[in-house]
């Protein structure tokens, strides 16, 4: 089965070469390459993509401005940031809206081709530039506010997996870390987020910021 994908870039070129890049994948199929926010949602209604490859920076409306339309038009689609804006501040937004990956545009071809595959395999994908974005809001005094904010909902176990993935780690890094399966880390994961009211594992990273920003960290 193909893995169908949406490219939203204002740049033409910048289209045309992750368009040639993902062809080198025969399990890859674009199905649209459009420049506009409106010619996004537009194709999402149309083709309902595994992936949707998003730029933040759009002619007529951010990027991320798009993502709940994007869940409402396609709830299975699994949304890619690509872009060059790399400020921490980006990433955050970025992951606030709910987006399952962010890559900087600097990232090499293999680097996205994998990012794909994972989203499609249900692994949300944050490049190191974003985990390092997301440390440096998470400062080691947040965490530990944030901690005790959400101790009366989670597990010490959870709590534990809750730090871990806001630090940008995988689930194998995560297992590794705490001594646990990956299989029992995706289920920590799975409990955590119908726990916290989320749906994906990005929020559980701007829930620690916010609770972290809440109570001084």
């Amino acid at each position: 089965m193909s893995v169908s994908i949406v490219i939203v870039d204002d740049h033409a070129v910048v289209r045309v070469g992750l368009a040639t890049v993902l062809a080198d994948r025969p399990d890859f199929e674009v199905k649209a390459s459009v420049g506009t926010a409106a010619e996004a949602l537009a194709a999402v209604e149309i083709h309902h993509p595994d992936v949707l490859v998003l730029d933040m920076r759009l002619p007529d409306q951010p990027g991320t401005a798009i993502v709940p339309d994007v869940r409402r038009l396609s709830p299975a689609t699994r949304i890619l940031v690509l872009t060059s804006y790399g400020e921490d501040r980006a990433v955050v937004e970025a992951v606030a809206a709910g987006v399952d990956g962010f890559l900087v545009k600097s990232a090499d071809s293999q680097r996205l081709i994998t990012a794909i595959a994972d989203l499609v395999a249900g692994q949300p994908m944050l490049g190191e530039q974003v985990a390092d974005a997301l440390v440096r809001h998470l400062q080691a005094p947040g965490e530990a506010t944030a901690s005790m904010a959400l101790s009366d909902r989670l597990t010490k176990r959870e709590l534990d997996v809750v730090m871990a993935v806001s630090r940008g780690l995988s689930n194998r890094e995560i297992g590794e870390q705490l001594t646990l399966s990956e299989k029992t880390v995706k289920n920590h994961i799975s409990d955590i987020l119908s726990k916290l009211g989320l749906a994906r594992r990005a929020q559980i990273v701007v829930l620690v910021h916010e609770q972290a920003q809440r109570f001084g960290g």
